[in-house]
């Protein structure tokens, strides 16, 4: 026991010791500090590397790197790593590009609840990316991420449905209604979609009420 509790200090030292090298913009020391968390087995270490990567800011772009670390990260049951795993399969630079893949794993985090996972397999729905286009099933997966879980971008999305009638029929006042606190946020697809359709000059439809939450 008094083993496992000096490691598992040791793991969080090295950790917080990367953390403050980064906050004081000492890059490379967190880098080498985050790496040896990573091998002591440290998934937040792991998770971190994986998104530096990723990213490409502090360090050379690596899609391929960044998915072996998110995929490590992973196997511990971390949802952000898994739905990060499934960005890169997206992404065509990566070697094993693959939509399909991309989108199987959004749907297994969806039905796990996870509200990002959720959008995205409204938006993989929507325009047919690695699946068939769905429009009903799409308008149902922006429902749960939105009102099941507030994801704003969702209700962006939901926007888009009501103003262009994908799966629904078309009404301006509810796309008013889901775009406006979007827009005035300056979320981007809800920007487009109020712009797009002039929703300013629709009254919004207070009074509906959204799919199985009614």
């Amino acid at each position: 026991m008094i083993i496992i509790v000096f490691f598992t200090q040791l793991y969080c030292s090295l950790l917080d010791e990367a953390n403050k090298a980064f906050q004081e913009k000492n890059i490379q020391k967190a880098i080498e500090l985050y790496q040896k968390s990573a091998i002591n087995g440290e998934d937040k270490a792991i998770f971190i590397l994986g998104k530096l990567y990723y990213n490409g800011k502090y360090v050379q772009r690596d899609i391929n790197k960044a998915m072996d670390y998110f995929t490590k990260v992973s196997a511990y049951g971390d949802k952000k790593a898994k739905y990060n795993m499934a960005i890169i399969y997206a992404n065509k630079k990566y070697k094993n590009h693959s939509y399909t893949k991309a989108y199987n794993i959004f749907l297994e985090l969806a039905q796990e609840g996870y509200a990002k996972a959720q959008n995205k397999v409204g938006i993989f729905l929507l325009h047919g990316i690695g699946i068939e286009k769905d429009y009903k099933m799409a308008v149902r997966w922006f429902e749960q991420a939105y009102f099941g879980h507030q994801y704003k971008p969702a209700s962006c999305n939901l926007a888009v449905m009501f103003a262009n009638g994908y799966g629904v029929f078309p009404n301006f006042g509810r796309a008013r209604k889901l775009a406006q606190e979007g827009y005035e946020e300056k979320i981007p697809t809800c920007v487009k979609v109020y712009k797009e359709f002039n929703l300013h000059k629709y009254p919004k439809d207070k009074g509906f009420k959204f799919g199985y939450y009614k």
